[in-house]
């Protein structure tokens, strides 16, 4: 279960809280070329909608329950052979899975070109439950919308504030600005509103068609700006779970909290780190208010929206294409000039999990480049294919000798 968001400069790893840039960055943003900015503030975009979501938050509670039936699969295995295959989940991953999926929308990153275009919604049947999904009509065939356009189309208006000349592919990049430009085309007269809709949808579990609703809905207040909507409709739309009525509001608290437990019982070090941004993020909905929207209406200086965000939020681990890594300092008593131990343990999970899983095509470790660059190469020949075989420590070996690979893994 790969679920990387992916664009084309780079990609996030939404439960690892681990961005891949493939340029350069430096938290003096103003040393950064527009093209290498405008990359990280997208790729950001996709850390705040993991963390601050109901979308985000339930679709990392599901990969860590996933994770752990991979970890109890590895551990009730006296050998195994990679890429690991054949794990029997429970009926509930497999039906998380099918939910995540059947919302997910088109993969399929494009510019096809069309004459005209249309928006309808198609009503379709899974377990006998109806279900609609948002569609365009582009005369050469149907683009189905779902969670991934809204995440994109959110994460491009936020890079556009930053790089103007961002080029992305139709789909699914620009399905929000067409869907708007369809319902409610004076919105796009403020993008920051688009914005808004596009946090509210992602509030949901089948975005594309919570903000297909909203655009409409929001035609009676064209006077509202963007913070404006968020804090109206936050707590006025409400979720159906279990039968039972919840604002948006309340649902988001719990799942927060629900997110908190489960992170803390998928590593092995305390969440010192994380403290204060669930402290942070739970104070903004309690008092229902967006720092991204706050500031996206503030007047102050780009890069210091962005620096604000960063204290509000924190940020999560970095590496650039040439090799270099940034990583969130620690936050206990001795060990604030230090990374902190969160991201070091998620990352050792991250990259032992895409190996044995094959996520991969390359065999070689993908934290090669930066432990080459490190003041003490800790590098030898395991790192290409057997890096459970490993003596020298790193990520990978802490990981793997609490999986006890090296016993298991069959390399002949």
């Amino acid at each position: 279960m790969n679920d990387n968001e992916y664009e084309l400069r780079g990609f996030y790893k939404p439960h690892f809280f681990s961005i891949f840039l493939n340029g350069e960055f430096d938290m003096e943003f103003q040393n950064l070329q527009k093209n290498d900015l405008g990359t990280f503030v997208h790729e950001y975009t996709h850390y705040l909608q993991n963390i601050t979501t109901i979308f985000g938050l339930k679709n990392s509670i599901f990969y860590f329950h996933y994770l752990y039936q991979v970890k109890k699969h590895i551990n009730k295995s006296k050998h195994l052979t990679v890429p690991i295959e054949e794990i029997s989940f429970s009926n509930g991953i497999l039906q998380g899975k099918a939910v995540f999926d059947r919302y997910y929308g088109t993969k399929k990153s494009f510019s096809p070109e069309y004459d005209q275009i249309k928006v309808y919604l198609k009503e379709n049947i899974d377990t006998d439950r109806p279900y609609k999904m948002v569609h365009f009509d582009l005369v050469i065939g149907t683009i189905e919308l779902g969670n991934l356009c809204v995440k994109e189309g959110m994460a491009r208006l936020c890079q556009l504030n930053y790089d103007d000349e961002a080029n992305h592919p139709t789909f699914p990049y620009k399905s929000v600005e067409l869907l708007c430009e369809i319902l409610n085309p004076k919105l796009l007269e403020d993008k920051r509103k688009l914005i808004a809709l596009c946090i509210l949808a992602l509030n949901s579990q089948n975005s594309a068609l919570t903000l297909y609703e909203l655009l409409i809905e929001v035609r009676t207040e064209p006077e509202l700006n963007g913070l404006e909507i968020y804090e109206k409709y936050i707590v006025e739309r409400w979720i159906v779970h279990k039968e039972e009525k919840i604002s948006i509001q309340d649902f988001l608290l719990s799942t927060i909290n629900e997110f908190k437990e489960t992170l803390t019982g998928s590593i092995y070090a305390e969440l010192h780190h994380f403290e204060k941004m669930f402290k942070n993020i739970i104070q903004s909905v309690e008092t229902n208010t967006s720092p991204l929207l706050e500031l996206l209406y503030s007047e102050i200086d780009n890069n210091e929206k962005l620096k604000n965000l960063i204290s509000f939020y924190g940020i999560p681990h970095i590496r650039t294409i040439s090799g270099h890594e940034f990583y969130p300092l620690g936050s206990k008593e001795g060990n604030e000039d230090n990374p902190a131990l969160e991201f070091l343990d998620l990352l050792g999970q991250s990259i032992v999990i895409e190996r044995v899983l094959d996520y991969n095509d390359d065999t070689i470790c993908s934290l090669y480049a930066q432990c080459q660059r490190a003041e003490e190469d800790i590098t030898d020949e395991h790192c290409f294919g057997t890096q459970w075989m490993r003596d020298n420590p790193c990520a990978f070996k802490t990981v793997s000798d609490n999986w006890k690979l090296n016993e298991k893994i069959n390399c002949g």
